[in-house]
């Protein structure tokens, strides 16, 4: 095995993905078998149906069956996980020869880093071949919520490998143009969103899971950058999952947004680092919101209360980069979807002194709330520029206007996160241990970033208005009555000129290759201890720590 698993005997900086010479051999062009063995795993994975259906759907019918069709399931996904994890991507272009079939260029083959499984895997182009990919991966995933939505507790079996699967999910993404391109045009992708928000939201606490929340960010990352995801995501959520999820009555962005908020006040500190993807997400598919439902709207602008707050704005030198998403997402809902989001427009009204209290911030001030929040001798809890930022650190951002032009930073004045770095930054503040103190630079750099005028123009208008419905009505005025007023008016000529619509889309680089790899092998040892097949004393790609109580 210590052929095949070179990655775990080598440390992270030092992978070379093309180096092991034995799998090299096994992913060659001429492989024996490649094509057969390819296919026999993907359909042994995708056609499993881990419902009783094979049963007649008999409760419990799981408990008498031997669960060896499962392992086989298991196994294969993590054979087809290490095959497409090694050497280059494949090229989606198909070519056949004069019988018109399938074949590799010899000058292609013979490059360094090929490999016939991805190859096979990006040339998948059949209609027929593509759903068969999207109904295999969702009803696989739904299983992780649906085994426990029956009415009879345990009466239906739960799939292990989901996260063998979401890593063949997300290849999938990569290596295929097509299938991506036909799950947001062909298909329901709310049907991939459920079992995502599903599997974060329930391991948010888990700090053994939080490779599973990364991943699950990354699809989501990956599928926000696409306007037909945005609008897809329109949909009526009407599933119930077994969780303590808040109760909303909303679409599948609602879906989103609360799971987000909830991974963010109520998660696990080693996904800080996710905060940026996290708003990102939201801010890819916010101009395309029809309608946001009352939870969500109270729970984004408590986010923005949160992080502007002392404890989270002067934790970091680069801490404010939440605050200009979220106001991102506010602009893009008030610019282009006001019409069905008055339940957001209330909510910042009423939290206006929020806004009021950032807009008006000075340095004196900024100083003295940080002094206060952090005395010399106290350092923050939750440190923005922390350095395991640099896990994500590596996110390549590409900004892209509605049709996937790339946009330069210059171009764009309202790019609240200047291009790449939305993801994460460092800062040599906390690298040098030092606690950040508020400079005139800083608030410069502050004011330029975060784009305050839509909202500021907003209450502007709208506050007058609340204001003398409450002196009319001696201060009892009920909200539907408010937001029945909101409906009405328009703010048409008094907001600012519409931005430009900014997408910000996954560019993939080695960095982030380097942590699915860790991520697949991590996954693959943790799931291979009966029997032990690999010497856990020799492992160097990645490190096993018990958390801090």
């Amino acid at each position: 095995s210590q052929h095949v698993a070179i990655p775990f005997f080598s440390p992270a900086d030092e992978y070379n993905p093309l180096a092991s010479r034995w799998m090299a051999v096994a992913v060659a062009a001429d492989a024996p078998n490649a094509p057969c063995l390819f296919y026999s795993l993907l359909n042994t994975v995708i056609s499993f149906d881990p419902s009783n259906s094979s049963f007649g759907g008999v409760p419990y019918s799981n408990k008498f069956a031997s669960d060896t069709h499962v392992k086989l399931v298991e196994l294969s996904a993590q054979v087809l996980c290490v095959l497409l994890d090694c050497g280059l991507s494949g090229d989606p272009v198909p070519c056949v020869n004069r019988y018109d079939e399938p074949v590799v260029r010899v000058s292609y083959a013979y490059k360094n880093g090929f490999n016939i499984f991805r190859v096979m895997l990006a040339r998948i182009n059949s209609g027929k071949d593509l759903a068969t990919l999207y109904r295999g991966f969702v009803r696989l995933l739904r299983n992780t919520f649906e085994s426990k939505n029956t009415l009879l507790p345990s009466s239906q079996s739960r799939l292990e490998c989901y996260q063998e699967l979401l890593i063949l999910l997300w290849k999938t993404l990569e290596e295929n143009p097509l299938f991506l391109d036909f799950i947001l045009t062909r298909c329901d992708v709310c049907e991939l969103v459920v079992p995502l928000c599903y599997l974060m939201y329930t391991s948010r606490k888990d700090s053994a899971q939080v490779g599973l929340v990364h991943i699950c960010t990354f699809i989501l990352l990956k599928l926000s950058g696409e306007r037909s995801f945005g609008v897809s995501l329109n949909r009526p959520f009407r599933t119930k999952l077994p969780c303590d999820l808040p109760l909303f009555s909303g679409s599948h962005a609602d879906l989103i947004s609360i799971t987000l908020h909830k991974i963010i006040v109520n998660g696990s500190y080693r996904l800080v680092p996710l905060y940026s993807c996290f708003l990102t997400i939201v801010s890819n598919f916010s101009p395309y919101w029809r309608s946001m439902s009352l939870v969500s709207s109270v729970k984004l602008v408590n986010l923005f209360e949160l992080f502007s707050s002392p404890k989270f704005l002067y934790s970091g030198e680069k801490a404010y980069r939440h605050l200009a998403l979220l106001l991102e997402i506010f602009n893009n809902i008030i610019q282009y979807q006001y019409n069905g989001n008055q339940h957001l427009v209330y909510a910042i009204v009423r939290r206006k002194d929020s806004f009021g209290r950032l807009a008006s911030l000075t340095l004196p001030k900024a100083i003295h709330q940080c002094q206060k929040q952090f005395p010399s001798s106290e350092r923050p809890e939750y440190d923005a520029d922390a350095a395991d930022a640099a896990q994500v650190a590596a996110l390549s951002i590409q900004d892209v206007d509605e049709h996937g032009n790339p946009i330069d930073d210059e171009d764009d004045a309202t790019s609240t996160t200047n291009g790449r770095d939305t993801a994460t930054s460092s800062t040599t503040v906390s690298g040098t241990g030092e606690c950040f103190v508020p400079t005139e630079a800083w608030l410069t750099e502050l004011r330029a970033s975060l784009p305050l005028e839509t909202v500021s123009r907003l209450l502007q208008h709208l506050v007058p208005v609340v204001d003398d419905m409450c002196d009319r009505k001696n201060g009892v005025v009920d909200e539907i009555e408010i937001l029945e007023v909101f409906k009405d008016i328009t703010m048409v000529g008094l907001l600012p000129v519409p931005h430009a619509i900014v997408i910000r889309k996954y560019q993939p680089n080695q960095y982030t290759s380097i942590w699915f790899t860790a991520f697949m092998w991590g996954v693959v040892f943790l799931r291979s201890q009966k029997p032990p097949i690999f010497d856990g004393q020799c492992i160097e790609l990645f490190q096993v720590a018990g958390e801090d109580k």
